[in-house]
Formats: structure tokens, sequence, C-alpha cells
């Protein structure tokens, strides 16, 4: 497969995409395991899986770690990250007022255990779906849409609207009002994050930077559920369904949740699309090509010598 043409290498890389998503119901559990440790053993066997599957489509030389890019990647995409240590911040500093009032039974008895297993979950959650969402399906895009300016901003928007729909399909054909509003506010969220690692993929060609940005937001955000418990609950849980009261209310608070968390996240929709419109250009992906991890200033200015493939207006226009 290695050797596929250009032309069929988006139709490969598609399928091998939904055979990550297949996958991902079909890998094993380690129910004897504490419950992140399960969780993160799992993403381990998805990540060697999709990492076998960028190489099978050309793009092993991609995936070889290197501390290129890593740093960019971290700049470019300061801005989860601020708002996911933001919102830890928020929740440590109530712990400590819980401890300080007497109330330290409230954490949870296996918080410094959970707490290094979600470090473990989220590293490897970070390396299988950007190797899948960035490698795979949005790599298999630019193969064959990443020579334009209009090529390169149409594949990072839809397979950033994938990555964010992806994260709702277990409730895929509901109709309950409640529930739809979830999905698509939960999708926005998850797409605008999801722009901003394609341009921050697509600046630095690292899909280590791109991981280790991921698994930190990640981090911040789930290491609050680590030290209070009840993370086995929450975890992949984000469409809250039924017709008692209890779902009903559970439903209009995540409805609130995520719109104030759709809210926060705009900028990174607009930083994203901003990085792509002065992406160096052609962008083949990593596999159309040479596609080495590098240094990005993150400069809003295009690259000398590259085309966005557009018609250029006359002078003075």
């Amino acid at each position: 497969m290695t050797h596929v043409t250009r032309s069929n290498k988006l139709v490969c890389s598609l399928a091998l995409f939904v055979a990550g998503l297949i996958a991902l119901e079909a890998v094993p559990s380690f129910p004897a395991l504490p419950f992140y440790y399960d969780q993160g053993l799992q993403r381990v066997l998805l990540s060697a899986l999709v990492c076998a599957f960028a190489a099978l489509l050309g793009g092993a030389r991609s995936l070889a770690p290197t501390g290129a890019g890593v740093r960019s990647s971290l700049r470019l995409g300061v801005y989860p990250l601020a708002v996911a240590g933001a919102l830890c911040a928020v929740e440590l500093s109530s712990l400590v007022e819980l401890a300080a009032a007497g109330g330290a039974a409230a954490l949870s008895a296996s918080w410094a255990s959970d707490l290094v297993g979600v470090a473990f979950l989220c590293a490897f959650v970070g390396v299988f779906e950007e190797v899948l969402f960035r490698v795979v399906l949005f790599g298999g895009m630019l193969s064959r849409h990443g020579a334009t300016r209009n090529g390169l901003l149409a594949s990072a928007v839809v397979s950033s609207v994938v990555f964010g729909a992806v994260h709702v399909s277990s409730a895929a054909g509901s109709t309950d009002p409640l529930a739809v509003a979830q999905m698509l506010l939960k999708t926005a969220q998850a797409g605008f994050i999801g722009l901003l690692l394609c341009a921050v993929y697509v600046r630095t060609r690292s899909v280590l930077g791109v991981a280790v940005l991921h698994a930190l937001t990640d981090f911040l955000l789930m290491a609050p559920l680590a030290v209070l418990g009840g993370g086995e609950q929450v975890v992949g849980s984000y469409v809250y369904q039924g017709g008692d009261a209890l779902a009903v209310v559970m439903g209009v608070a995540l409805v609130v949740v995520y719109a104030i968390a759709a809210a926060l996240y705009v900028p990174c929709a607009v930083r994203g699309w901003r990085l792509l419109e002065t992406a160096p250009l052609p962008a083949p992906g990593p596999f159309g090509g040479a596609w080495d991890a590098r240094e990005d200033a993150g400069d809003d200015v295009p690259a000398p010598g590259s085309s966005d493939g557009r018609p250029v207006p006359p002078e003075g226009l």
C-alpha cells in the first residue's frame, strides 16, 4: 500500500480512518486494571495500530519522534493550554480551600495513583487521536487537496468537523432536542480545537508536537477528576439522555457547559484559520513527499514563494 497512486491515497486513508474508529470499539479492555490504566493500555494498542496505518500509507518517516516542532506546537497552541490551565487552577484552589476547612476526606483515597493513571491515559489519547485524525484523515486529504489554499482550508475544516462529531457518535440518531443540542455544541467546541490542531500540524509538521499539546490540554482538564474521584462515570460520556427529571436537568446543564466551552474555544478556530491562511504551500501532507518536523515562528505572513492557488487581484485592489 506504500506504493498506491496519489489519486487512490485519499481513498485508502479514509478506509484506514474508518478502520481506526472501528478498532476503538473492538480493542479489548483490561478490567482487572484500575480504570485509567485500563483505558490507557487500550490507547497504547490503538496508537500502535494507527501508527501502522500511517506507515502503510507511506508516512512512517513523519512519525519518527523528534524534538523539532514540539516547542513551536506548544507556542502556537498556547491558548487551549491556557484555558485548560485556568480551569484546573480554579479546581485546585477549591480543593485547597476544602482541605483548609477540614474537608480532605472528600478527596479520592487513590488520588495519587489515579493522577498517574490520568497522565498515562492522556499521553496515549493524544498519540492515538492525533495520528488518526491529523495524520491518517487530514494527511490523506492533504495528499489530494493540499496544493492550494482553498484545498488546505477545506481539508482542515472537514477533518475538524469529523473530529468533533466523533466525540458524540454514541448518541448518533437521537431526536431528543436536548441530546441534539448537546451534540451540536460539543461538536463545535471540539471542532474549534481540531482546527487549531490541524493548523499547528501543518505549520510544524510534527505529530509529536500536536500529540503533546493534545495530551497536556486533556491532562489539565482531567487532573481534578483524579483527585476528586468519579472519573469512571465521566470519561467518554459527552451526551446525557433519558426521559426522567434527572436526565432533563443533566441535559440542560451540559447544554450550558458546552455553550460556554464553545464560546471559550472560538479563539482556537480564529487562530487556526489565520495560521492556515499563511501556511506555506503546497502542503502535501505526510503521504505526499518530504514532511519533516520543523520549527515555526507562527508569523501571519505567507512564506516566500508560497502560492495559494487562488487568482491574484490586479495591483491597486
